[in-house]
């Protein structure tokens, strides 16, 4: 659970006589339910962590494309949490620092998109606050200040709605990690050691938490874990492939599927609408293969259902259409609904359709559903990986016939959204 987002301004505080006192000001504190506030913020992030995020942020390497998105994410060193933030430093001079300051046991990956976000919000801000504070303009820096409180309580406020994810989200999850993309790569081939996956994942992220990684996967039954007990080399007496092996089970899919549901409500009573609304559905679908899709749209598509607004309105639109212009205001104040119903339009996952009185309707045209599979396939790569004792084998006969056993035994289990 997040414990609060902090910002706040880095001030030299130098003397006449050139000696300097540096202090990280506070500009503004929103908490979570956590106890902190701002009379005691120190007992959640030390001074001496703070100027430990500050270093990385300006002498580490600068991640993402635009200046501003300068980040940095880690652990703390003299208080147990972990922090995303950001760093600006304007052209006057200003420098500002923006902390999340996160439980150990949260996933950073799901977080990273809002708290982007946040940054690209927060960017003018700070320079309208340097320029406010530099004229001495006492009621715009009033006001500068209640905004950008407003952003880091609405980003307080999504995460929170982020932190609690229902089974379609934790699907969403796998494919919006790199570290997670790689683990069902890799166990799309074989079964592997945990010991073994921890290395590869780690050439991918330093210090990757592989527990927290597994999450999704074990908690959608996707994957077993399974004691092996390994093999003695006869010449060395050294034993083996032994260990907590992993084995995929079902695979995963995330795919666009037609709004039928909807379709079929038209018959009634939208005959006009229907009929629109019906070829609409049959001319994309006619050309949408979701094996095929790249893995840049899957992610696009789990980015969507990570969004909570954006979830919210695909599940409000799974049942209704609507007019254009009376969208019922059911999402957070913060929300831009327009912006997110064009990025759901450009994405093929709301329709407009204009009735025989021209008047335009939204259509949730694709919802976005998590797809399981039973892995057939893995059968001959399974062989493939033991060739016998005679040959260089990536996995023993043992891991080899539990892969097969675990494949058998499951093969009826189902997995409900």
């Amino acid at each position: 659970m997040i414990q609060g987002i902090l910002t706040f301004q880095f001030i030299l505080n130098q003397t006449e006589s050139g000696e300097i006192h540096p202090e990280f000001r506070p500009i503004e504190l929103v908490f979570g339910e956590s106890g902190f506030n701002e009379e005691n913020y120190l007992e959640l992030i030390s001074e001496n962590d703070i100027f430990a995020i500050f270093y990385n942020h300006t002498t580490g390497i600068q991640r993402g494309t635009e200046k501003l998105r300068n980040f940095f994410s880690g652990r703390l060193k003299e208080k147990p949490y972990q922090v995303i933030s950001f760093y600006k430093q304007e052209e006057g001079g200003s420098q500002f620092l923006t902390i999340s300051v996160f439980n150990l046991t949260d996933e950073l990956d799901i977080f990273e998109d809002l708290i982007n976000k946040m940054a690209l919000r927060m960017d003018p801000l700070f320079k309208a606050l340097e320029t406010a504070v530099k004229t001495n303009q006492m009621s715009i820096l009033t006001n500068i200040r209640t905004r950008i409180r407003n952003e880091l309580e609405f980003t307080l406020f999504q995460v929170m709605r982020l932190s609690n994810l229902d089974k379609t989200q934790k699907a969403a999850s796998i494919f919006t990690s790199d570290e997670r993309l790689e683990i069902l790569k890799i166990l799309r081939e074989r079964p592997i050691s945990k010991v073994e996956l921890k290395e590869i994942l780690e050439t991918i992220k330093e210090n990757a938490n592989i527990e927290i990684l597994l999450e999704p996967f074990l908690e959608l039954n996707l994957i077993r874990r399974d004691w092996i007990e390994g093999s003695r080399d006869k010449k060395t007496g050294r034993i083996t492939h032994r260990g907590e092996y992993l084995f995929l089970v079902k695979d995963i899919i995330l795919a666009r599927v037609p709004n039928l549901k909807l379709l079929e409500s038209l018959k009634d009573f939208r005959e006009d609408l229907h009929e629109k609304f019906e070829k609409r559905l049959t001319s994309y679908f006619e050309k949408y293969d979701p094996i095929t899709q790249s893995i840049e749209e899957t992610k696009q598509l789990a980015s969507l259902l990570l969004d909570p607004d954006i979830y919210d309105n695909i599940a409000l639109m799974r049942s209704k259409f609507y007019p254009r212009d009376k969208i019922p205001n059911v999402f957070s104040d913060f929300a831009d609904t327009e912006k997110m119903l064009e990025r759901l339009k450009e994405m093929d996952i709301i329709t407009e359709i204009r009735d025989n009185k021209n008047r335009q309707w939204l259509f949730l045209m694709c919802d976005i559903k998590p797809i399981i599979i039973f892995p057939e396939y893995l059968m001959p790569k399974i062989r493939e990986a033991y060739k016998g004792e005679k040959k260089e084998s990536t996995i023993t006969l043992e891991i080899a016939k539990k892969a097969y056993d675990l494949l058998e035994t499951t093969y009826n289990e189902k997995v409900e959204f």
